[in-house]
């Protein structure tokens, strides 16, 4: 049972929970996703739950759930709940499902957006990148798990000629210090992915202020200079500690011509990380089932 958002190919952390449902089905695991909006009915406190269930139906809220038409994602019923494993990103506060068996998937460092940490003492961890895991929270350090939260066909260099200017964004990053010129520098943020292709194709550099965002992927990829404004006080080896994630982008200013001279090694990365993702969700599917044995 995933707990997760409706659909949005902007928010990676929710295309990445949405595809993991995919992946677990089309390995033959029963996979679910649970709305994170809908209530869960309790008998032990039936008319205040009851009513939630009847204010969301009544709201429509369940048809303002979008999937993606090409994942395998069928949605839960309350009876699919029971004995269910379920995964909650690092996001989400507590145990809304109360359920036995729980997972959580860090898609980002705890905290980082909520600024609490509040999960059970009893669950088990995964991490999307190294960089996201909590020793101290989490005690098996090889639980990677990670999924391709995007298509590389779709970012892709179509222009080979001439280039000029800079792109930025800020998204996670929002409220950090500017350290570039900003005269005629274009804000990617809010803008959809055609349209951000179409810039990262024509201007020559691009700088983020969110340093784990993936559009820094997506910009080398088109062929810009991609740079990462580096969060004070974290090392090059602490962002990234795999070297092979950081192919093509530059961690700061100083950092370009590592950026320039891998940047041809990322297709063949990507390509080796999508192989690597399915792996990665085999051995989590093994694992939640010596975690949680029937």
């Amino acid at each position: 049972m995933i707990f997760a958002g409706s659909f949005n190919q902007d928010i990676g952390g929710v295309v990445a929970l949405h595809k993991l449902c995919d992946m677990l089905r089309r390995e033959g695991h029963d996979a679910y996703l649970w709305p994170e909006t809908l209530p869960k009915f309790e008998l032990t406190s039936p008319f205040k739950t009851g009513r939630r269930l009847w204010r969301y139906h009544r709201r429509k809220q369940a048809a303002l759930y979008k999937t993606w038409p090409g994942l395998q994602t069928p949605i839960a019923h309350q009876s699919d709940l029971r004995e269910a494993i379920v995964v909650y990103p690092e996001v989400i506060d507590g145990n809304p499902l109360r359920a036995k068996h729980v997972v959580r998937w860090l898609l980002h460092k705890p905290g980082f957006h909520t600024k609490r940490i509040n999960f059970g003492p009893e669950e088990r961890f995964f991490f999307y990148l190294k960089a996201f895991d909590d020793p101290s929270l989490n005690p098996d350090g090889e639980n990677l798990l990670r999924v391709p939260a995007f298509s590389a066909d779709f970012y892709r260099q179509t222009n080979f000629g001439e280039r000029h200017g800079t792109c930025y964004l800020m998204r996670k990053g929002k409220g950090r210090k500017i350290v570039h010129d900003l005269k005629d520098s274009v804000l990617v943020d809010g803008m959809s992915h055609a349209e951000t292709a179409q810039v990262f194709n024509r201007v020559q550099t691009f700088i983020s202020y969110d340093t784990y965002t993936l559009y820094s992927v997506f910009a080398a990829l088109c062929g810009c200079v991609s740079i990462v404004i580096p969060d004070e006080g974290v090392t090059k080896a602490q962002w990234f500690p795999d070297p092979r994630d950081r192919c093509g982008l530059a961690y700061g200013f100083d950092d370009i011509e590592h950026a320039v001279q891998t940047r041809h090694l990322l297709q063949a990365q990507l390509q080796a990380q999508e192989e690597e993702t399915k792996e990665s969700v085999r051995r989590f599917a093994v694992k939640c089932a010596e975690y949680f044995p029937v």
